[in-house]
């Protein structure tokens, strides 16, 4: 891949993620009928919000590693573990284009 796709690719998910968080926002706020709903459907509304905010964590820190890779690209050092300094595989590299580690590293980091 070059530099050219691997950006529209991080742009693409970062388009996916920030409308997602506007979204997971407009609910979490009430913003979209949820709270006009009878009082066993607000309950269970609000039952899934811890749910829907682990999510939002998770596209946030998602959103973080897109922007480092980016950086990444800008310096030149994309597709080089951060952590050891050898190559990210490609295919690795195609799965999560955001990611920072080699298939290695995350294994041990992520147990």
């Amino acid at each position: 891949m070059n530099t050219a796709e691997i950006r529209a690719r991080l742009a693409k998910r970062t388009e996916t993620l920030v409308a997602r968080d506007a979204a997971l926002q407009k609910h979490l706020r009430g913003a979209d009928g949820r709270l006009e709903a009878d009082f066993s459907d607000r309950v269970a509304y609000t039952e899934m919000d811890e749910v829907l905010e682990a999510l939002d964590d998770g596209a946030r820190a998602e959103l973080e590693a897109i922007r480092a890779a980016l950086l990444r690209l800008d310096e030149g050092s994309y597709g080089t573990c951060t952590r050891c300094g050898e190559a990210i595989p490609e295919g690795r590299l195609i799965a999560l284009p955001h990611t920072a580690l080699c298939t290695a590293c995350a294994a041990e980091v992520n147990g």
